[in-house]
Order: structure tokens, then C-alpha cells, then sequence
């Protein structure tokens, strides 16, 4: 049962405290001379699920970084319990009961998941020595509840998958039995079966009272579980949504200042004629154990090929073997242009013509200290070359007509990458790539973690690439993306193609029916 429209508790929880755990009033935080936020006020009720949306650059990352004390507002006030509150730091934040689980992850990869969860909580023997013991049995119980059993208390973490890694820093959020539970994207890395546990355990968590901040750029989720709905737009809060009221075409306007342009959820024009001489890449039998087994498929100019199928089917080592990032094991045919390619590092895949936008960016992505304009030119060094010296007027005419060209929302080209938002630093990537204009380009998750804005501008790019007779591969954990982008889909099961969609017959259901079940479509 939703919350009253005047804010107070869901009748269906524990309590009847109508009194918000948070109040935040005329919150405002400048950098420089940009204004980050304006006069945000929030507040956030026990059991209640309170979502913020806004396209990058909106203010919520800047709104969560004063509710977790890393930064401090210049104006407005915090109340948590009633009690005005400063926060110093993200350990005065935690210590008040307001835990924060941000989407680029904070763990330490050298030491165990155990020792990750309860940094700083570790149980004691004897009052001075570490209990490991009781330290991976508490991490064991707080994996549980994410459904994680199968995430080892001793397992280093730098070893885990990034799906994995996610539920760990959820983990540790957990950890602290927090008041206030702030999630910024929380499942953008994760599975669908790992969705709909982490849905559970939001939900679990709601009924006993806490208070949640879910920031998620998947609307589906934002219907499901928000109780309300706030937008922020250019720094302002410029919209909220009482429980039941939400709409997406309005929630889209608010956050972009326009109406949803429906050219932004077209479908794709259909490939290139498609005839056999057509054919880019075409691979046969190509299989890594344990990863994948016997994938084939051509693949045409001007085609938007999907590799759809539930997380962790194979189908990003897939593309990462495609892209020379295992060096052993791979067998198989690839052709490129009729040329033979088993690439072993990445730059045999890069010499062949193969581009990866990965869906890491932070760490496979871009160079996060470097600038932007450093960042595009690195792939094109050479061609910028005169004699000796690369030419700081033709890097910088090559950059600046990208960032025009993608929108990258950036103060100039020398500021560092790591400054932008995850939809500008996204953009930055692609950009890389788009500098050399190969003829195969991969697109693995490209969109996590991006807001509609950014996202919509994403699915352009890659719409302009295949009509102009570029080949693309594309790979998603959002699976409405497939039938909004692809003319064909491979749906990847344990390591193997499934079955293959073409056209009209590419939808959710048809998707999750091939990933569930036996194929019933002949693959490709």
C-alpha cells in the first residue's frame, strides 16, 4: 500500500510515525561558478522508497554526495529524527544511520569480501585481536540476504565479476542496519535474477522502516518500487510525484525540459540489403572454455546485431574475446573483410578494425586522470602527427568536433575525464572510438548507469554508425534495449545461441522465453 499523499508512513508498515527520518530543506552547493544544486528540499519517511530521476548533470549525485557527508552544503539545513545535523564527513553521515551505496563502487580489491563488509566493524576476540571467524559468518549472513551464496566470505575482490562486486558494496551498506539507505544504481551491474532478489530485499527492508533513496535510470524499477517520485532538472528540484501519479512521458519532460521525442524510441532503420556479399564479420565455431561453446554468426554492414540472454550466458566474454582480451584458449574462425583474426591481446583486434566501448568505463574504459581531450586523440595519435610533434591544432579541431557531435556536456576540453558525469564520461568513450571510424564496432552495456537523456543520444550514435554501413554488435543488461536498436537478436543460454529474433518478433517475452527455455527459433 502506497503513502498517503501528505507524506505519512504506509499503513502497511511497522509504525505510524508520520515525522520524516530526513528532512532536508534548501539544500545548495556550488563548485566555482556553477551552481551543482538550488534550494533542494527532501524529505524521507521511515518505509518509504523515495526515487530520484534527472538526466546527468541534474543534481543527484550532488544531493547524495551532502546527504553522505563528502560534501558539505553551502546553504539549507539536515534533520535526521527531528535533530539538525551536520555532516563533517561520510563517518559523522554513517554514524547517524545514513548509509550510501554509490554506483562507482568504494572497495578495496586487495582484501576479502568479509574484510570489505565490516571495514571498521571487524568483532574482536579477547577485546584486541580480530575474530575471522565471526567476521566471515556476519559476511555470510548479510550476502544471504542479498541472495548471494554463491560470493565467498575469503574470495580477494578484485577477483569478483563486477556483479558481484556490487552486491558486496551492498553489503557492506547493509552492514550498519542503516536509517536512511541511499541506492545510486544500485542494479545496474547486476543480473535479472540478481534484480529481483536485491527488489526483495528493498522491499524486506522497507517494512521494517527504513527510509530509502533509490536513484535508477531503469523506469520499470522507479514504477515498481518508488512510493514517490522526485525530478530534478539543471541543479532544481522541478517536479515530484505524489504515490500513484507517476507517468513516464511526464517524468521524461520534467527531466529533459521537453516532451520524450519519439524519435528517441524509433526503431532502427532496417540493415543494408543484407545480401551475402555484405557480410563484415563472420565468425564460425568459435568457443573459450568454460565461457562459450560454438558461436557462429555473420554479421552485415549497416547491422545492429544483439547478443541478448540473462546475465553471465557468455556473452560479454564473448565480446571481450572478440576484442583479444584472453589470450589463451580461444579457438575458432573469425574474418574480418575475409582476413583471418584470432586476436590474442587487443591490438590485433584494433589492427583488424574491431572498436569496444566496454561497460566499465572507470577502469576499461578511459584514463580518469586525463583530459577529455587526451582521452579522444589517444586512439588517433598517428594521424595527428606532424613530423615529429603531434599538432595541438588538429587534436583540438578532432576533439572539439566530437564533443559537439556526441553533446558532451564538459566546462573545456582540458578538464580531467573523472570530473564528468557517467553519461559525458560514457560519451567521452564512444568518442575515442568514433575518432578511427572502423568498420566493426562493439557496444557492451553502454548504458549503465546513463540517464534517458544521454541514453537516448547513446542509441543515436550507434543508429548513425549502422546508416552509414557500419557493423555493430551490441550487448545489454536492459533488455528493452534490444528491440529498440537491433534488427537481429542472438539469445545467449549457458554458452551456447539459444535462438535468434528477427524484426517484430525481437520483445521482452520473446527474449526471456529463448533465455528460459529450449530454443524454439533455428539459430543463426
Amino acid at each position: 500500500m502506497p503513502i498517503a499523499a501528505d507524506g505519512a508512513r504506509r499503513a502497511g508498515g511497522a509504525g505510524a510515525a508520520a515525522a520524516p527520518t530526513l528532512a532536508a530543506t534548501g539544500l545548495s552547493k556550488r563548485f566555482g561558478g556553477v551552481v551543482a544544486l538550488r534550494r533542494a528540499d527532501l524529505a524521507l519517511y521511515p518505509g518509504e522508497v523515495h526515487a530520484l530521476l534527472g538526466a546527468n548533470g541534474a543534481g543527484k549525485s550532488t544531493l547524495v554526495k551532502l546527504l553522505a557527508g563528502i560534501e558539505q552544503p553551502d546553504d539549507g539545513t539536515i534533520e535526521v529524527g527531528g535533530a539538525a545535523m551536520r555532516f563533517a564527513s561520510p563517518h559523522v553521515a554513517l554514524a547517524a544511520g545514513i548509509a550510501t551505496v554509490h554506483q562507482e563502487l568504494s572497495l578495496f580489491p586487495s582484501l576479502s569480501v568479509a574484510e570489505n563488509i565490516l571495514i571498521g566493524q571487524e568483532p574482536l576476540r579477547g577485546g584486541h585481536w580480530i575474530d575471522a571467524a565471526a567476521m566471515r559468518e556476519r559476511a555470510r549472513v548479510l550476502l544471504a540476504m542479498l541472495g548471494a551464496t554463491d560470493i565467498d566470505p575469503d574470495a580477494t575482490v578484485g577477483d569478483l565479476p563486477l556483479a558481484q562486486a556490487q552486491l558486496v558494496e551492498i553489503a557492506k551498506a547493509l552492514s550498519t542496519d542503516p536509517r536512511v539507505l541511499i541506492l545510486d544504481e544500485p542494479t545496474s551491474a547486476l543480473s535479472i535474477a540478481e534484480v529481483e532478489h536485491l527488489i526483495t530485499v528493498i522491499e524486506r527492508l522497507r517494512d521494517r522502516g527504513t527510509a530509502i533513496v533509490l536513484i535508477s535510470h531503469r523506469l520499470g524499477e522507479i514504477e515498481r518500487l518508488a512510493d514517490r517520485v522526485s525530478i530534478l532538472r539543471s541543479g532544481e528540484k522541478v517536479g515530484e510525484f505524489p504515490p500513484g501519479d507517476f507517468s513516464r512521458d511526464r517524468a521524461l519532460a520534467l527531466m529533459l525540459g521537453e516532451a520524450w521525442q519519439e524519435r528517441q524510441t524509433a526503431r532502427p532503420a532496417e540493415a543494408f540489403a543484407g545480401r551475402a556479399d555484405d557480410t563484415i564479420l563472420h565468425v564460425s565455431g568459435l568457443t573459450l572454455a568454460p565461457h562459450f561453446a560454438d558461436i557462429g554468426f555473420d554479421l552485415r554492414r549497416g547491422e545492429v546485431l544483439g547478443l541478448a540472454g540473462l546475465e553471465g550466458q557468455g556473452q560479454k566474454e564473448f565480446l571481450f574475446a572478440l576484442f583479444g582480451l584472453f589470450r589463451r584458449g580461444l579457438e575458432g574462425v573469425i574474418e574480418i573483410g575475409g582476413r583471418r583474426l584470432l586476436p590474442r591481446r587487443p591490438r590485433d583486434a584494433i589492427a583488424a578494425g574491431i572498436a569496444l566501448i566496454p561497460d566499465d568505463r572507470k577502469t576499461l574504459g578511459g584514463f580518469l586522470g586525463l583530459s577529455i581531450a587526451e582521452n579522444i586523440a589517444i586512439t588517433v595519435l598517428g594521424s595527428l602527427r606532424r613530423r615529429l610533434l603531434i599538432s595541438r591544432r588538429a587534436e583540438a579541431d578532432l576533439v572539439d568536433d566530437h564533443i559537439r557531435r556526441l553533446g558532451i556536456k564538459c566546462a573545456s576540453r582540458a578538464v580531467p575525464l573523472g570530473s564528468l558525469s557517467g553519461g559525458n564520461q560514457q560519451k567521452v568513450v564512444v568518442a575515442k572510438w568514433l575518432a578511427r571510424r572502423e568498420p566493426v564496432y562493439v557496444f557492451c552495456d553502454p548504458t549503465r548507469g546513463v540517464d534517458a537523456g544521454a541514453r537516448g543520444e547513446l542509441f543515436g550514435v550507434i543508429r548513425e554508425l549502422a546508416a552509414q554501413g557500419t557493423a555493430v554488435l551490441f550487448y545489454s543488461t536492459d533488455i528493452s534495449e534490444f528491440s529498440l536498436l537491433c534488427n537481429r537478436v542472438l539469445v545467449f543460454r549457458e554458452g551456447r545461441v539459444a535462438g535468434s529474433l528477427e524484426g517484430a518478433s525481437i520483445t521482452e517475452q520473446n527474449i526471456l522465453d529463448l533465455s528460459f527455455h529450449e530454443a524454439a527459433h533455428e539459430a543463426a
